[in-house]
This record gives C-alpha cells, sequence and structure tokens, in this order.
C-alpha cells in the first residue's frame, strides 16, 4: 500500500503550497493556482497508486500450513481447511461484485459466483488456466499473467497438501 504514504506527503506539500500561497496577500491569483495544483497532483498520486495495485500480481506463498495471498484484499488459506484444489481453463460465472475491484481484466476481491456461492479471486480473466481452491467457507481463484507461474503455484500446492 505504497500509495498511501505517498499520498500522504503529497497532502502535506499541499497543505504547504497553500500556506505559503496565503501568505502573498498581493497575489490571490497565485495562491488558488498553487491550491489547485497540489489537489490535482494528490488525486494523480492516488489514481497511480490505485492503478499499480491492479497491474501487479497478487503475491502468493504457500508456507507451512498456509497459502498466504497478499496485497489488495490480502487472505490467508489455512491448507487444513481446502477440500479440493483445481487447475482451470475457465472462471465460474460472476453474478455480482461483493467487496471487490474490477478493472478491465482484472478481479480481485469477493464476488458472488453461479449458485449465489461467494468466491474471493486474485485474477487475469484474459491469462487462463486458474486455480480453484474449495474452502468449507469458500472458492478461491488465483493467477497469474504467466500461465506458467500459475502451473507452478498449482503444484506447489499439491506438493503441501500431499
Amino acid at each position: 500500500m505504497i500509495f498511501i504514504p505517498v499520498l500522504f506527503v503529497a497532502a502535506l506539500l499541499g497543505a504547504l503550497a497553500y500556506k505559503i500561497g496565503h501568505r502573498r496577500n498581493e497575489n490571490k491569483g497565485r495562491s488558488w493556482a498553487i491550491t489547485l495544483m497540489s489537489i490535482i497532483f494528490g488525486i494523480t498520486v492516488l489514481v497511480a497508486g490505485i492503478l499499480l495495485v491492479v497491474v501487479l500480481d497478487p503475491d502468493v506463498q504457500v508456507e507451512g500450513d498456509t497459502i498466504q495471498v497478499s496485497g489488495l484484499y490480502k487472505r490467508d488459506i489455512q491448507l487444513e481447511d481446502v477440500e479440493d484444489v483445481s487447475l482451470q481453463e475457465e472462471l465460474p460465472q460472476i453474478q455480482d461484485q461483493v467487496n471487490g475491484l474490477s478493472i478491465g481484466n482484472t478481479l480481485r476481491g469477493t464476488f458472488r459466483i453461479e449458485g449465489g456461492e461467494l468466491s474471493t479471486m486474485f485474477v487475469q480473466k484474459n491469462t487462463p488456466p486458474f486455480i480453484h481452491i474449495m474452502t468449507g467457507e469458500r472458492l478461491f481463484v488465483i493467477n497469474f499473467r504467466d500461465s506458467q507461474k500459475t502451473e507452478d503455484l498449482y503444484e506447489e500446492i499439491m506438493e503441501e497438501l500431499e
């Protein structure tokens, strides 16, 4: 979440620029320009941070008895809760976005899928295969832009489950 500290610094710089601009009573037009530039800069940094989070693949680690997915909408999946793992060429059909992000081909977060079940997805829709991890709670779906990396993660999960 690097964009939060960057946004904080941008806000501080904006406040400083605003204060400096107001000290110059003889040039009020300039203080408004500084304020406007600061607001635009802050919004730009925020949007860039969100896009950066969307562009990056999730970081997935299989450590001990847990599959750890970090990044936006991070999750820990306990291996003891896993009922089934499969490598699929298709995503389940999404009915509704519950608490997630859907920008372009990127899906992050919780979605309602066919049958009304909840699914947490960390996927790029256009790059199969997809790892389907079914737990008693929900279906987790993970993939990467690089299909070989997805297949390697699948093999690593299967080895840990044995």
